[in-house]
């Protein structure tokens, strides 16, 4: 059953979908960064999944900000609202699921008392800029670019962090990297690189460039499923293991075999644009209903 609530202060429009039986749990869902949709498939395959456990799913549109990219404090104090009100609405536990940029906020957002459990679906275990330095050079390198050319990505992102951080006060280093920039946009590469073809106006900045997502690994201290696809191309996939393994939390490592950032086999494939139309694996779905079900059982025996 699906319906509409609200809350205090929500960011927007909210879906809360309740299976048929008994609730025994909630879930609040935060988004990747392509779709601030409430209802997107990724929601809505999850909450089929665990619809047969007696788990409740909450999704809501993701709030919009002036900045474009919505703050990552700003989407962890909305999932904190939304766990407060799904819990107060259903009477039962509840947790947090992040995907992608989502899964930073859901970290954050985990370390406070209000969320009973954490999971976590492709999370960078480095900062947003290296995020898409790793990002955009992979993408490159799958393609079949040449190491110049993804030399000149990295070059060209390195030097536009430095831009955002600082904005130079030199006139000619700026009009240096604003040609750059609109030489290295008529490149059969730049498409894939997530570059602006301009430079961006003065002051316009990237506040969570710079953010270390490993302090908020340390502050999780509820039990945490984290997964990732075994041919992740979006983020750095050994090291945020390795990150989440020293955390101290009590982590669950999922890898999902033949799933790239997206779970689902092969999205890892240059073009891959199956996100509103594949199903997901079932290597995935399987261990969020396992690893829920183990944790809904201990929660009955602790009882």
């Amino acid at each position: 059953m699906e319906q509409e609530i609200s809350w205090d202060t929500m960011p927007g429009p909210a879906i809360l979908r309740t299976p048929d039986g008994e609730v025994r749990a909630g879930l609040v869902t935060l988004h990747g960064a392509r779709d601030g949709r409430a209802r997107q498939p990724l929601f809505d395959q999850i909450s089929d999944s665990l619809a047969p456990l007696g788990v409740a799913v909450l999704s809501y549109e993701r709030r919009a900000t002036d900045a474009g990219d919505t703050p990552l404090d700003v989407q962890a104090a909305d999932a904190l609202l939304a766990v407060r009100a799904l819990k107060a609405r259903l009477r039962r536990p509840a947790g947090i699921f992040g995907f992608s940029q989502g899964a930073w906020a859901a970290t954050i957002a985990a370390a406070d008392a209000a969320s009973d459990f954490l999971i976590i679906l492709g999370c960078s275990a480095v900062s947003p800029a290296e995020q898409m330095r790793f990002y955009t050079d992979e993408l490159l390198r799958r393609r079949g670019f040449s190491e110049h050319d993804r030399a000149r990505n990295r070059n060209l992102r390195l030097q536009l962090e430095d831009y955002r951080r600082t904005t130079p006060d030199d006139r000619t280093r700026r009009e240096k990297l604003g040609n750059e920039l609109k030489q290295a946009s008529t490149e059969p590469w730049f498409p894939f690189a997530y570059l602006p073809p301009a430079l961006p106006a003065e002051g316009a900045g990237w506040p969570d460039m710079d953010f270390d997502p490993k302090p908020s690994f340390e502050k999780v201290r509820v039990p945490v499923l984290a997964a990732w696809g075994s041919d992740e191309e979006c983020v750095p996939r050994p090291e945020s293991r390795d990150a989440w393994q020293a955390a101290g939390a009590d982590v669950t490592l999922v890898d999902l075999p033949g799933c790239g950032h997206w779970p689902v086999p092969g999205s890892s494939a240059p073009g891959y644009s199956g996100w509103d139309d594949d199903e997901l694996a079932p290597e995935f779905t399987t261990a969020l209903r396992d690893w829920l079900s183990d944790w809904l059982a201990g929660r009955s025996v602790r009882r």
